[in-house]
Order: structure tokens, then C-alpha cells, then sequence
């Protein structure tokens, strides 16, 4: 789908156009064949579409032509084929700024359109605010990790697999992003030589911003990371333990009824033994004598476990 949108200095309010004209922003999302072939005529380049539609492209910045090509990728789609970052490139040229993606793109741009008020004539200023609007989402979808992993892991002791299932997905999504946003940085930082884009002073200052935006989600991803692998190692030292304390009980009884075993083993064998005949309640002493027995063994390996 193909829509134009457009705003100027003196209707910085971004419409939606009929027709294409010069300093439009131009949204494709999902495209089929033939959209990516009138794309082509405008003098995008055919490998660089494909590969913005490529469910696993990384982030990156080419020049081509009077064109400059920027892929990133944005996090948490609906996309059952990867559910936590889907690509998107941004073209700017003298002429046009055009958005592609694989994915609808609803609860990104419409937002960006209810909110931003800038011209489209300007595509170096109106890519700087889309870039931001990513890296808002990036900064939302961390905090809510964030968020959530403080509720799960406020008792190391508390946890259970299920919790664990849970840290490893969000370990996953965590990997997922640092892999979208640190070359997606390092992308941008080349746009401050200059030789890509010509940069105005406020445009620099939005780059560096925004660089340092992302500087900022990355460092929370890593720091995230790291709790993560922390209470999984802690997670392991306490069933460790538990498993150590129950192997140990079970040690315990099972040398406290060694005696007795014994004793019901003699007297059980079928030949005579003294104190069959001579003492009528041998039944009972020897009863006596397996509880006594246990129970000494039992207290002197509890005891000395502590």
C-alpha cells in the first residue's frame, strides 16, 4: 500500500495527498510487485526494496545515486515470521522521503502524524523526528522489560521455571534489540561526517541527540542482560542447594534404617535364633532397639549437619 503525505512550512500539519508531488512523504508498507516497481521509476534501487522488506536485514546506511538508503529496525510486530524487530528503510533525495516496511505501521505513524508538526519539504528534519519516534519505541518497550522483570525477580527463592521461561524471552527480545539498535548507531553516527546528508547546525544537534539516545537504550538492554544472567546463575545456586539439602536427607534416612533392616533381616532368617523361645516379647525389643538405633543415627547426622 502506497499513500502520500505531505506539509508545509505554512501547513505543517501532515495530510494525506491524492497526488505525488515534490517534498512528499511517501509511506509504502507492505508493497506488493507492482508497487515496488513504480518505486523503481522514481529511481530507487531494486536490491535495496527487497532487502527492506527482508524479514532478517540489518541496519545499515548506503548511498546510491542522488538517493540515501537508512534500514533499522523496529521493535515488537505482530509478525509471526519475527515477532521482535521488523526492518524499515528510509530513502531521502532532493525530492522525496519515502518509508518502506513489510509490516503495517499503524501504531507508529499515526501517532507521529497526530503529534509532529513539521514540514515534509524538509527530509532531513522530518527523518530525524521519525527517528526519534523509533527510538521512543525502543525506550517504551525497554522500560516495560524493565518494569516487569522487577516484579518477577523481587525474591530470588520465589522462583519457579515458569519465571525463568519468562527471563528467557525477555533475554531473547533484549538480543533481538541490541542487534537492531547498536549497528542502527553506528549507521547514524556516519551521517555527522556530513558526506551522506548536508547537515545544518540543528540538524546536527538532532543527530547527536538521538545518537545519544540510543546510546542510552543500548547501555539499559546490556545492564538488563546482566541482571538477567545474574538471577539465572542465583535461580541455580538455590536449586542447587535444595537439591542438595533433600539428597542429604534422604542420605540421612537411609542409613537411620540401615540398623533396624539388619535386625528385621537376623530375625527374619528361618533357622534358630537366640531368644526365639527364652524371651516372648523379643518381638517388641527388637522393635525397640531398630527405633532406638534410628533415631540416635538420625540426631547425630542432623546435628552434626549444622
Amino acid at each position: 500500500m502506497i499513500s502520500y503525505l505531505r506539509a508545509t512550512s505554512h501547513q505543517p500539519k501532515i495530510t494525506k495527498s491524492e497526488q505525488l508531488q515534490a517534498g512528499s512523504w511517501i509511506r509504502v508498507e507492505r508493497p506488493s510487485e507492482e508497487e515496488i516497481k513504480a518505486l523503481v521509476k522514481l529511481g530507487l534501487d531494486t536490491d535495496i526494496l527487497h532487502d527492506a522488506i527482508d524479514p532478517h536485514e540489518v541496519p545499515r546506511i548506503e548511498a546510491e545515486g542522488e538517493w540515501i538508503y537508512y534500514i533499522t529496525r523496529l521493535p515488537d510486530t505482530d509478525d509471526d515470521f519475527n515477532d521482535f524487530t521488523t526492518p524499515i528503510l528510509f530513502a531521502l533525495s532532493s525530492k522525496y522521503l519515502v518509508t518502506v516496511s513489510r509490516d503495517s505501521l499503524g501504531r507508529l505513524w499515526q501517532p507521529f502524524i497526530d503529534k509532529i508538526s513539521a514540514p515534509t519539504t524538509q527530509q532531513t528534519k522530518l527523518f530525524m523526528l521519525m527517528m526519534e519516534a523509533v527510538a521512543r519505541q525502543y525506550q517504551s518497550r525497554v522500560a516495560s522489560i524493565n518494569r516487569q522483570m522487577r516484579a518477577l525477580t523481587g525474591n530470588v527463592t520465589n522462583l519457579n521455571p515458569k519465571d525463568i521461561a519468562t527471563l528467557v524471552e525477555y533475554e531473547r527480545k533484549l538480543n533481538d534489540y541490541l542487534d537492531a539498535l547498536i549497528p542502527a548507531n553506528t549507521a547514524l553516527e556516519k551521517l555527522l561526517n556530513g558526506k551522506l546528508l548536508t547537515l545544518y547546525e540543528d540538524d546536527k544537534d538532532l543527530v547527536e541527540d538521538l545518537s545519544v539516545d540510543l546510546e542510552q537504550v543500548i547501555a539499559r538492554c546490556k545492564s538488563l542482560l546482566r541482571t538477567i544472567t545474574n538471577v539465572r546463575d542465583s535461580y541455580r545456586a538455590v536449586m542447587d542447594t535444595r537439591l542438595n539439602e533433600t539428597i542429604r536427607l534422604l542420605t540421612v534416612i537411609t542409613l537411620a534404617l540401615t540398623i533396624p533392616t539388619a535386625l528385621a533381616g537376623l530375625y527374619g532368617m528361618n533357622v534358630d535364633l537366640p531368644g526365639n523361645e527364652s524371651a516372648p516379647h523379643m518381638f517388641w525389643l527388637i522393635v525397640a532397639a531398630s527405633i532406638l538405633s534410628a533415631g540416635a543415627l538420625s540426631y547425630y547426622f542432623l546435628k552434626k549437619r549444622n
